[in-house]
Parts: structure tokens; sequence; C-alpha cells
């Protein structure tokens, strides 16, 4: 277990041990850590979650197809003690450990926290399989590694949820992670990383799908790489969901730059009377 006083020799050493673990589960290197944290800390965060209005969020997800009632919120406007863990989780003590962990040298942090942050999920939510996006254009970083850590009590099995870890090849789920509290998931961020929770969520009222997500870089990008957006990926028993519409909106995102693509989702959020502030942070 990790707590705010474990210094850089311990977690160094913490993460070596995981190594061979991380390096050789299947379909590609990840690693589930239960118990991660203090508890205690981990259940204020929690209550911070829980307690977030949902008007602060800096990001929603309603693509019908893809990802359904998803909202991310910054950590400041969580709260005190949510902002406290991802700097922890952000700091060079940590980082270290994510390196030994892993054995990808040289990982940096996103203090834009571009779609990370907080994430919470609604009854009804999913995710679609899917490849993450590669490159920080911000930064101009190569992204190397997710950190999902997990803040639901009391998860029932019915609820769905679950993070499905496929295999590109056979395009079949390998490994599937239910998100219950003070569980860590640590995966390496490749063209063959296909995860997410395809089926909807069935919470009660009032209960949502919480987690901490924190992506890590390397300076390593080079400018022939194809830069692509998330690329979701659809199973045969899924291929009900493929739409031309979806197509073209992957298309249109790929091939416009992103001050228009901006500009348009302004528009929409304009007409739909949401909140529009936070796509030029992005």
């Amino acid at each position: 277990m990790i707590n705010y006083l474990s210094d850089k020799p311990t977690l160094e050493s913490e993460g070596q041990k995981l190594s061979a673990t991380y390096a050789q589960n299947k379909p590609w290197p990840h690693i589930v850590i239960d118990d991660f944290i203090d508890p205690e800390v981990l259940d204020q965060v929690r209550r911070e979650a829980a307690a977030v209005k949902r008007s602060e969020y800096y990001e929603k997800f309603v693509d019908r197809k893809t990802d359904h009632n998803k909202y991310a919120f910054a950590p400041d406007v969580v709260g005190q003690e949510t902002s406290r863990l991802i700097n922890f989780l952000n700091s060079g003590a940590f980082v270290q450990y994510l390196e030994k962990l892993t054995g990808i040298s040289g990982l940096l942090t996103d203090p834009s926290y571009f779609g990370g942050g907080l994430h919470k999920i609604q009854a009804g939510g999913y995710l679609e399989i899917h490849t993450d996006f590669n490159h920080l254009r911000r930064y101009n970083l190569e992204r190397r590694l997710n950190l999902l850590l997990y803040l639901n009590k009391d998860w029932n099995s019915a609820y769905n949820g679950n993070l499905e870890l496929w295999d590109r090849s056979s395009m079949s789920q390998v490994t599937a992670v239910p998100p219950i509290f003070n569980r860590c998931v640590v995966f390496s961020t490749t063209n063959e990383s296909l995860h997410g929770h395809p089926l909807p969520l069935a919470t009660p009222r009032g209960t949502e799908r919480m987690s901490i997500a924190l992506y890590y870089y390397t300076n390593t990008w080079k400018t022939e790489e194809k830069v692509h957006s998330t690329l979701f990926h659809i199973s045969q028993d899924n291929k009900v969901r493929i739409r031309p519409s979806r197509v073209y909106r992957s298309v249109v995102r790929t091939l416009m730059p992103p001050i228009f693509r901006n500009s348009l989702r302004a528009v929409k959020q304009l007409v739909r009377g949401e909140k529009v502030s936070s796509i030029w942070e992005r």
C-alpha cells in the first residue's frame, strides 16, 4: 500500500518488484493492484467526487455510438483531497515508481490533464473498445501509460462496468477488471492496447462509476509518426453499432484542424445552452 509518506527508494523498490508481472501480463503489458493507496485518503477523494456538481465538468462524452453519459472533471474543481492525491500521483517519486514498474524511462506528466482527471459515468453509460490517442499536441509528447484508480464502494457485478482488455489479433476479450474501490490499473498505451467498458451500466439511480484517470508521456514523439485521436474498434458481437455517420465523424476529426473542430463544437454547445469555456483549454 502506498501513502504520502512513501519515499522515492521505497516506491522504486515496490515498482521493481512488480515489473516482471507487468511485462508478462496478457494481452499486453498491464497490472491490476488492489489496496493501492491509503484507503482513508481515497475515501475522502471518493466523497469529493460524489459531491462535485455535474455543471463543473470540463468535457462530456455523449456519442451514442462509442461513449455515453461520461463526464470529466479537472482535479481542482473536485476538491482539495483530490488535487492532493493527483499531485502525488504526478510527483517525481511516484513517476519513478511507474518507470521501475513498466520499464519505460523518461516519463512525463501532463499539467493540463488532457482527457484525464476525475471520470464519472452514469447509468446507461459505456465506452466502446478503443485505443487511445497517441500524441499530446500541446507539448508534442508521445503517450505511453494510463493509470486508472477506481473509487466505487460496494460495486455489484450486476452493474456491468468492467474494464475489458482485448487482444487485437482475435478482437476478443482476454481480461475483465471490475472497477472496485482502491483498485489501480496501469497499462501501456499502444496501438495494441484495446480496452473499454462496452456494456451499458445497469446501476441504480444515483450510482455512478467513478475513477481517477491519469496519463503519462515521453519526449520521444517522431514527426514521421501518424497522429491519431482515439480509435474505436468494433468486434463482430458489436458490429451493429457501426454507422456511416460515425465513420464520417472519425474522418473529420482526423483531418480538420483543432481550431475548426473547437469552433464547431462551441457553436453546437451554445445552441444547446451548454458550458463551452473548457474547450478552449484543450
